[in-house]
């Protein structure tokens, strides 16, 4: 497909900061005029959550003050244009390293208790993400080993912190 054309059913057919992020996306790698791309590349590039939010890295003040988009939402009407679900196995891997590899002290080591207390609750919120996506749910008997060490992590800095 012609990304000319790709980006002018976005632009009309989706809100504006939708047409903005694929745009941005395309414009860094590709000849928007001229290029054209296979649909698996293009699913592949807005899909993957990963690849989507560092596209959209250098752009998320704007995204934010001009759109009063969330990136989520963006992602979102994205993956409905691809008929995808947005809650999938890249969004999951995504939430699942910025979980994994926490360490305790990093946590315990914060002095201001109030601090100290909203950060470790971050940390809850976004292992709860996980717990109740609809992705992880489906596949529970496949991924509940992955969340194994980052649930003990928690268990141990709330214990630590004597946060109950």
């Amino acid at each position: 497909m012609e990304i000319s054309v790709f980006l002018e059913n976005i632009k009309k057919n989706q809100d504006e900061v939708v047409y903005y992020c694929c745009n941005h996306i395309l414009s860094k790698k590709f000849d928007v005029n001229k290029d054209s791309l296979e649909d698996s590349v293009l699913r592949e590039l807005f899909v993957d959550y990963d690849n989507f939010t560092k596209a959209l890295n250098d752009s998320a003040g704007i995204i934010y003050k001009k759109y009063e988009a969330e990136l989520d939402d963006v992602y979102k009407e994205i993956c409905k244009i691809f008929n995808e679900d947005f809650d999938n196995a890249y969004l999951f891997n995504y939430r699942l390293t910025r979980v994994k590899n926490q360490e305790p002290k990093q946590f315990l080591n914060i002095e201001d208790k109030d601090t100290q207390e909203t950060v470790i609750q971050k940390f809850e919120d976004k292992i709860n993400a996980i717990l109740e996506s609809k992705y992880y749910k489906e596949n529970k008997e496949k991924l509940a080993e992955s969340l194994i060490i980052p649930q003990r992590t928690l268990e141990l800095i709330k214990s630590a912190a004597g946060i109950y």
